[in-house]
């Protein structure tokens, strides 16, 4: 698990993730992910390349954030002005939104997708969703998704940290995770039948095995033929390539020939 740079963005963000609603406790995840050494990190990590599995509209959806918050502060950033023993006191959420893609300007809840969180603290504040500095902690993102489509997820966190015997917050804003809500279908851009909704692959693609079928009808016709002869003589980047040596020659039209006729799919 990576440590983060820049305010350690994906770490609040996580640590954010976590604290989304604080609504009732309808699952509780289990604090046990293997971190190994590191004192700071979240699974799934943004910066790996990991997010949220993807959600299909109308069937349960759950999946579970695991946090590691750091003890100190400096272990988050360094070039904040605290003292190297300075502890991290909390972080707490102040906004959550959920942001279109297609559309920006399009900002919702949670609620609005169907979605909630549930905190598991482990009981170390009366706020479920508050996190103390030096801990694991976790959090399951839970709910029958009502909207489809691909969302940024916005984050306003506050990390808590006392000066002086007084506590000070500083509010943040991420938006490192992305989380697709959609149907069950072919997510194969390949296939005959790909459903450019689908977020969940269901095995129902249907992939175009068909020597020949050079339009993609599912049959080899005098269309396909057509095809051939009017790129007959291309010596780079040949749509009509069948034999894959890089050229559109008498080679691919016998090779067409050869099946003429023939269905597929």
């Amino acid at each position: 698990m990576k440590h983060f740079t820049t305010h350690c963005m994906a770490l609040a963000l996580a640590m954010a993730m976590a604290v989304l609603t604080c609504t009732q406790m309808h699952a509780q995840c289990s604090i046990d992910f293997d971190f190994g050494e590191e004192t700071l990190g979240i699974s799934p990590n943004p910066e790996a390349g990991e997010q949220f599995a993807p959600g299909v509209v109308g069937q349960p959806y759950n999946d579970v954030l695991h946090i590691l918050i750091p003890f100190y502060v400096l272990e988050i950033d360094s070039t904040l002005p605290f003292a190297p023993d300075a502890p991290l006191d909390s972080v707490s959420l102040a906004t959550i939104n959920l942001v279109n893609l297609e559309d920006t300007l399009n900002i919702l809840s949670l609620a609005d997708a169907g979605l909630e969180v549930v905190c598991n603290n482990n009981g170390d504040s009366g706020n479920p969703c508050s996190f103390i500095g030096g801990n694991q902690y976790c959090v399951d993102l839970e709910g029958v998704p009502t909207l489809q489509g691909t969302f940024r997820v916005d984050i306003s966190v506050n990390g808590w940290v006392t000066v002086f015997g007084f506590p000070f917050s500083q509010e943040q804003v991420f938006g490192s995770f992305v989380l697709d809500l959609g149907e069950e279908g072919c997510t194969d851009s390949e296939a005959l039948n790909f459903n450019p909704a689908a977020v969940v692959d269901d095995g129902s693609c249907i992939l175009n095995n068909c020597t020949g079928d050079i339009n993609g009808d599912n049959s080899v016709t005098v269309q396909d033929v057509l095809s051939i002869l009017a790129e007959f003589g291309c010596e780079s980047e040949c749509s009509t390539d069948i034999t894959g040596d890089g050229l559109t020659t008498v080679a691919d039209l016998l090779e067409l020939l050869s099946v003429f006729g023939e269905t597929c799919g």
